[in-house]
């Protein structure tokens, strides 16, 4: 197969997608969530009238001696104080003519009120109070004045946020219907393998695998952690096939059973080519139509993906952050479009705060470092370490750098946000 580029192997992964399912959730367990329906309103908001200050609710006016009422209250015009409305009751007051109650904000306003006054534009003495003019209606909320009964608060596709989850507890709604979290069946390949969080490594400090040392020749699973914490990010929940040893069969027959318990298979090593390499012949062999196995991009350029009915298998470098950056520019879009998100990768032009390096002879992404100036976005890629278990730290961003090119500082590239 000849090498894709990163748009054409994303739009096949992309094809035919749809989220696993829907559920409901209590708004407690919503946030992050995305709606798998429109939400309408059952009743209004706020569901009755209501203060929208400290202060006094005002009945009619009377002109007072040497007045002359003005729309809603004349000058220095004086009301009698019947009581007190605190919020959550619900007063027996009426309001005639001439009087006034004290109330809180959120209070539901006596019968008879045509009108709030905040308490600090109010004289008062005893049980009377010397009011200002105040235009009808002021600082007094209608019922329904932010949402109307029946009325579309928040559209199908939405990611519930604090906010959203706000709104939603406002109007009365305990649960939502949510899209399902797809579920990633994570798998590294590796004999040299450890889990960090089981059987032991290298003591520190030794040389394994050189002569006169005996120590295997193993690394910890950084791979899985890595990939799993993109995975949550991205909205997926993992499921862990745990680290599958360089042997066909074994990684044939998890992989069949990967498809049947997950949305995705995601795979890292293995994907390389070579005689030790297993990853395109396992996925075929448990069901996997390939389509493709490389693309024209550095790094992550052996990308291996099939297709098992509407299943998808994705195979990515084993290379740390190779890997990383093959997830956040093919997986994390599958990822999100199963979870019902928008799959495309937030992107926009960026000024160079250091010059590249070099120009790459393929297509590159670099890790880099965004961020909001006074001109608009500026980027700095990340200086280059050796190995690569370090290559990411302090990312939020990767530049996208076409092959040839090594712009200096001040000039545009393009750069996709990783949050």
């Amino acid at each position: 197969m000849s090498p894709l580029s990163l748009e054409a192997a994303r739009a096949l992964l992309l094809a035919g997608l749809k989220p696993p399912g829907r559920v409901k959730v209590k708004l407690e367990e919503a946030a992050g969530r995305v709606l798998a329906a429109a939400v309408t309103a059952p009743g209004p908001f706020p569901p009755f009238p209501r203060s929208l200050v400290d202060g006094y609710a005002l009945g009619p006016p009377v002109a007072a001696p040497g007045t002359l009422p003005t729309g809603l209250a004349g000058p220095g015009v004086i009301y009698r104080l019947l009581g007190t409305v605190p919020a959550g009751s619900n007063s027996e007051i009426t309001l005639s003519p001439g009087t006034a109650a004290a109330i809180f904000t959120g209070a539901r306003p006596p019968v008879g009120t045509v009108a709030i006054i905040p308490r600090e534009l109010v004289g008062s003495r005893g049980d009377f109070i010397s009011v200002p003019g105040l235009p009808p209606g002021r600082h007094l909320e209608p019922v329904g004045a932010e949402v109307a009964a029946g009325e579309e608060v928040l559209a199908a596709g939405t990611t519930l946020g604090p906010a959203e989850i706000g709104l939603l507890a406002a109007l009365g709604l305990r649960e939502v219907l949510v899209y399902q979290r797809p579920r990633v069946v994570l798998a590294t390949s590796g004999s040299e393998l450890l889990d960090p969080a089981g059987k032991a490594g290298p003591p520190a400090g030794s040389q394994a695998g050189y002569p006169g040392v005996n120590v295997p020749p193993c690394i910890y699973n950084s791979n899985f952690y890595a990939l799993a914490a993109a995975v949550e990010a991205a909205g997926g929940r993992v499921i862990s096939l745990g680290p599958l040893a360089d042997n066909l069969e074994e990684q044939v027959r998890a992989y069949r059973s990967a498809l049947e318990e997950g949305d995705l298979l995601l795979t890292t090593g293995g994907a390389g080519g070579s005689a030790g390499d297993y990853t395109a012949a396992a996925f075929t062999r448990a069901g996997g139509e390939v389509l493709f196995t490389e693309l024209n991009i550095r790094p992550g350029r052996r990308i291996i993906a099939a297709r098992a009915g509407e299943k998808l298998m994705l195979g990515l470098p084993g290379n740390p952050p190779a890997a990383l950056v093959a997830c956040y520019l093919l997986a994390r879009p599958v990822i999100r479009a199963l979870g019902g998100r928008e799959p495309a990768p937030v992107t926009f032009p960026a000024r160079l705060a250091a010059a590249i390096d070099r120009p790459r002879v393929e297509r590159a992404f670099l890790w880099a470092q965004a961020r909001a100036s006074g001109s608009g976005w500026e980027v700095t890629p990340l200086p280059r370490r050796p190995g690569g278990i370090r290559a990411a730290i302090g990312a939020n961003a990767l530049i996208d750098l076409p092959p040839g090119t090594a712009p200096g500082p001040g000039e545009e590239v393009t750069v996709i946000i990783l949050s």
